[in-house]
């Protein structure tokens, strides 16, 4: 991670060259219908972007982003190399993310560079390491990254470092460890003749690493890294091996997670069959920021949002073909969806223009017209939050020959844009598997056909439960069979049901949540039926329990019942109707002096609809005609008598 400040100093500069500064014209060539590989979010890990309670909010935070693969020291603390971040510990916090660990054998070290303990002392400390990792039951590791740097980290006083350290560890880790990945050498940057004397003794000595591995500073220089390590792998007869780009940024560290520049990056990873890549950390106040996507504060900052549009990338990834793939300029990365029936294209770099995205390959399911949503985010330092992004433009656009332009004007080589294209003519909403029958039991998991803000809305665009459904609902097993999780505030499903007569009904929901902030709501023909009905917590997201609420008078015939999400992180298993009574002719209690009290009166919705004064449920009954109020059932309140009663209004 630390540079010589001559390199540091001259690739500073080629950088700043690199930057055009003038408003041009580029075209961007993307084929939708050139798949390259199932979308994996290969670049969207960090160095040291955990630690041990930062990021604090997984779920707000980290989940969003589906990310690939965290580099963490093998272990933290004084003695070590890095104070906060321990491997283990950030394997514990990823636990139903998507994020794995790539554990940095090195950081068992003190010092920088390391201080050399002896080989008999380095050994001892990797064994203890791998016996840990073996006995943790965790299975979210990505592999043991040997050293870091060994170019500028490893003193030749100390030996060999091929024979001294690399050899001896990877013998160790594969006779106790055999099918882990190892990783190497993370040299600070491509060089061909340390990476072809690498790649030599490697072969020769029969250690070569499952995952070859070094660090990009600029992304313009990638491209021909990538080209020589090529030749020099077919040169030595080595068979292709997975690639790693564990620590990449900008040349001017200042500019870490910056959205446009970090687009080319990812661009040219997804294109050339990166495995992962994980951003640096270039000594901000602390880590535990996702590689500077998160300010200093905790808060999102502009580059979160774009990794965010990266992390909701689903189906498969699509070719660009930028002006110049061997430049820091403009370039794209693109997805499609066929299940979800989308295209996701985000371009960026270091390039201020006109940028024209010729789109072709157009995938016929868009059919004949399509709806182009233009997004940016903005960033203007690593500590600026932004607390959202941009909307430039939504309009329609005919498809001629499976093609398409659009003009994007990019105002900053530091912010990145969103191309968000779906098809204007929606799928048919229909029922799953038949028209449900209330009273009866709603199988959540069973929600109607119609795709993504027709159907249901979800704010992401895959199944992160992985279960049942294969659109972008998130459904998980229990005990039941399944249920709906991973809920966010705002997502509904819709359902087609026939009530088969009118009537109050009963609801039982059987849901599981680990929070005290979880609730959802009910509606028929977009009407609430029932007050929030708020989830207890069951202390986790398995354990489930069912608890009950009353409906308003329901109306024969069939309806579209919605489920609508309140409170995020509830799991709701199923919503079972029966019908019910309510004492509508009941006397409501009053104090003994049979006094005038009051009453407020609410709409099932919670919406107080106005107070009175009554004696007795008939003059109650008579002070609400004359409001105006129509018929229909009512909560009734009094706070000095404690009643909490519905009442029904003819």
């Amino acid at each position: 991670m630390k540079k010589n400040l001559k390199v540091f100093f001259m690739l500073t500069s080629i950088f700043f060259f690199s930057i055009q500064l003038n408003a041009a014209e580029f075209v961007l060539k993307v084929s939708l219908s050139d798949s390259l590989r199932p979308a994996t979010h290969c670049a969207s890990g960090s160095l040291y972007g955990m630690t041990e309670t930062l990021p604090s909010d997984i779920n707000a935070h980290v989940s969003p982003l589906k990310p690939n693969v965290f580099l963490q020291p093998a272990i933290s603390g004084s003695g070590h190399q890095q104070p906060i971040g321990d491997a283990f510990k950030v394997a514990e916090r990823l636990q139903g993310t998507t994020g794995k660990v790539q554990i940095r054998l090195a950081d068992i070290l003190p010092g920088w560079p390391y201080q050399w303990p002896g080989k008999n002392k380095w050994l001892a400390g990797v064994k203890s390491i791998i016996e840990k990792k073996l006995a943790s039951g965790l299975t979210n590791f990505d592999g043991y990254e040997i050293w870091n740097e060994p170019d500028g980290t490893w003193k030749s006083e100390n030996g060999d470092f091929h024979s001294t350290v690399w050899k001896p560890t990877y013998d160790l880790i594969k006779s106790m460890d055999p099918t882990a990945k190892i990783i190497g050498p993370s040299y600070s940057y491509y060089n061909s003749g340390r990476m072809s004397d690498f790649l030599k003794y490697t072969k020769a000595n029969n250690c070569l690493p499952d995952v070859i591995s070094w660090h990009q500073w600029g992304s313009g220089g990638f491209i021909g890294a990538l080209e020589n390590y090529k030749s020099l792998e077919k040169s030595n007869g080595i068979s292709e091996r997975k690639l790693s780009i564990n620590e990449y940024s900008s040349d001017t560290h200042a500019y870490e997670g910056s959205p446009g520049i970090s687009v080319p990056f990812i661009a040219k990873f997804e294109r050339n069959g990166v495995e992962s890549a994980m951003i640096s950390w270039w000594f901000t106040n602390l880590p535990g920021r996702l590689g500077s996507l998160l300010t200093a504060n905790n808060e999102k900052g502009g580059g979160w949002w774009l990794y965010k549009w990266y992390g909701d990338m689903t189906g498969y990834m699509a070719n660009v073909v930028p002006p110049n793939d061997k430049s820091e300029g403009v370039d794209a990365f693109a997805a499609v969806d066929e299940k979800q029936r989308y295209a996701s294209i985000i371009l960026g770099g270091n390039s201020i223009g006109t940028v024209n995205m010729n789109i072709e390959g157009i995938p016929s399911f868009f059919g004949s017209e399509v709806e182009v949503l233009i997004e940016y985010v903005t960033w203007e330092n690593k500590d600026k939050a932004v607390s959202s992004v941009q909307k430039i433009s939504s309009n329609k656009y005919s498809i001629n020959d499976q093609k398409l332009s659009i003009p994007v004007n990019v105002t900053s080589q530091f912010y990145a844009y969103r191309l968000y294209i779906t098809p204007t003519e929606q799928l048919p909403q229909e029922p799953y598997k038949g028209v449900i029958s209330i009273p009866g039991t709603v199988e959540v998991e069973n929600y109607d056909l119609g795709g993504n803000n027709n159907a249901y809305y979800d704010m992401e665009y895959e199944n992160k439960g992985g279960e049942y459904r294969e659109d972008g609902v998130d459904v998980v097993t229990n005990d039941n069979g399944y249920a709906i999780g991973y809920t966010m505030d705002t997502e509904w499903l819709e359902y087609t049901v026939n009530v088969e007569s009118e009537n109050v009904y009963t609801i039982e929901a059987r849901v599981a949540s680990g929070g005290d902030n979880s609730s959802f709501r009910l509606f028929l023909d977009d009407e609430p039926i029932a007050d929030t009905i708020k989830a207890e917590n069951t202390g986790d997201w398995d354990t489930y329990k069912t608890i009950s609420a009353k409906t308003i008078k329901l109306s024969k015939g069939e309806h579209i019942l919605k489920l609508l999400i309140t409170g995020s992180y509830v799991n709701i298993d199923n919503l079972k109707f029966t019908e019910g009574t309510i004492r509508l002719s009941e006397p409501l209690h009053f104090n003994s002096q049979n006094e005038i009290q009051e009453y407020r009166v609410y709409h099932l919705n919670g919406a107080l609809l106005g107070t009175y004064n009554a004696m007795d449920i008939a003059s109650l009954k008579s002070e609400m005609h004359s409001s105006n109020l129509k018929t229909g059932i009512y909560l009734v309140r009094s706070k000095t008598a404690k009643i909490n009663q519905l009442i029904e209004l003819k």
